[in-house]
């Protein structure tokens, strides 16, 4: 564990002043908290949109309830602690910035003398300007996304004496400015500001240069500048560069991860996969339309199947934002992911997704599981005879294929005949 420079003087390392090292320890923390929070921000936001997608007349299940209180809760911790962070390190830079003063009029050993020392003026001017840009970035992200995370899963109180208004109306959001082709010397000389940022320890601010670089340089000179970063740059640089090409749009995202891959970056190209398997699931429809332009079919399907196994509200918003979208091949692709699930869940899934998708899911289950597995199913949706016969159609549509299956249904005292088709007087059920 390491000692608080607060509690203990240390000796300067390479010349960083003991202040200088708690102005690198708190950057560390605030990139850290930062990445934490958009977890937390995409967490909720996904369970919450699992909250709406549910019908008006479906109780929401009470684990998805507390599941939301808890990302909610966790959101809110992250975004204080930020502005905390962010205020300390914000003070004590102000610090640095003042002039030392001297002792005798002499320098410390090892400074060197005023000659050695470049003018950094401008230098300073840039350093100073950007690190009022990331704090005010940080206030400015962590309001916007407390009024804007629909985590709410009921109304809220009305102030006493006071009439709710009707809510205000956004107006179109300005549309941003097409991503513009940089020359390699605008890509060299961007790696190199890169890389002294991290020689003068400053990760934050290089993160904060990487994530714009990510979402405002086009997918081939995001490929370009990874390509640099990976081979001359310093450590982990272009693995954080791919990352934050999720924050821009679906599409230029999957553009991007497609020049990734024919750059060969197979490392910068995984790392920025892997952070798409959390994108919101309204984000969903339009990704895999990017990823198929983008030639990466196989990309899509994985993330189909990998999405198959998320928890069952997930599930539900992530096949509804597919349907929604008109994209009935995916979200059946989807569903049959989810048909190895327990019976407990695919019943829990069955009566939370919306018409017509408890069809098309059950229809792949009448198919894909064995009889007994069935049987426990149907026994299950029982009670609810939209379901029932759900299941029970596509058992019907081939009783040869199925002949087993209904009969298995008929020992159990289950009907194999839908409520709304007379029985024959000669037959049994």
């Amino acid at each position: 564990m390491r000692t608080r420079h607060t509690e203990q003087p240390l000796v300067p390392d390479a010349g960083i002043g003991a202040s200088e090292q708690d102005a690198l320890e708190l950057r560390s923390q605030l990139d850290e908290l930062l990445r934490a929070r958009q977890y937390a921000v995409q967490r909720e936001r996904r369970l919450a949109e699992a909250v709406r997608s549910l019908p008006d007349r479906q109780r929401v299940d009470g684990e998805l309830l507390r599941q939301l209180t808890q990302a909610r809760t966790l959101r809110e911790g992250l975004g204080a602690r930020c502005l905390d962070l962010s205020d300390r390190l914000k003070s004590l830079e102000e610090q640095l910035r003042q002039p030392s003063p001297r002792v005798g009029g002499s320098e410390r050993p090892g400074t060197g003398t005023p000659n050695d020392i470049p003018d950094r003026g401008h230098d300073d001017a840039l350093h100073d300007v950007h690190h009022r840009d990331v704090h005010r970035d940080v206030r400015h992200d962590v309001h916007h996304a407390d009024r804007q995370t629909p985590a709410d899963d009921g109304p809220h109180p009305t102030p006493t004496g006071s009439a709710p208004g009707p809510a205000p109306v956004p107006g179109p959001a300005p549309a941003p400015a097409p991503p513009r082709h940089r020359s390699p010397g605008e890509l060299a000389a961007l790696a190199e500001r890169i890389t002294g940022l991290y020689r003068k320890a400053s990760p934050t601010e290089a993160a904060d240069i990487l994530g714009q670089a990510a979402e405002h340089l086009t997918p081939e000179d995001t490929a370009a500048l990874a390509a640099r970063l990976a081979h001359r740059g310093p450590t982990g640089a272009s693995l954080h560069l791919a990352r934050s090409a999720v924050h821009g749009s679906p599409q230029h995202a999957a553009a991007t991860l497609a020049e990734l891959r024919r750059a060969g970056l197979a490392e910068e190209a995984g790392e920025l996969f892997n952070t798409l398997r959390s994108c919101p699931a309204a984000d969903l429809p339009a990704l895999l339309d990017g990823l198929e332009r983008a030639g990466q079919h196989a990309d899509g399907a994985t993330l189909l199947w990998e999405w198959g196994s998320a928890p069952t509200a997930e599930l539900t918003a992530l096949a509804t934002a597919l349907h929604q979208a008109d994209r009935a091949t995916d979200a059946r692709t989807l569903l049959r992911q989810a048909a190895g699930r327990p019976t407990g869940d695919l019943t829990a899934l069955a009566t939370t997704l919306p018409a017509p998708l408890p069809a098309l899911l059950l229809g792949e289950l009448a198919t894909l599981r064995p009889p007994a597995e069935l049987v426990r199913l149907a026994g299950a949706l029982a009670g609810r005879t939209d379901l029932y016969e759900a299941l029970l159609m596509p058992l019907l549509a081939d009783p040869g294929q199925h002949r087993t299956t209904l009969a298995a249904l008929r020992t159990a005292g289950l009907p194999t005949t839908p409520a709304n088709r007379p029985r024959s007087r000669w037959g049994r059920r």
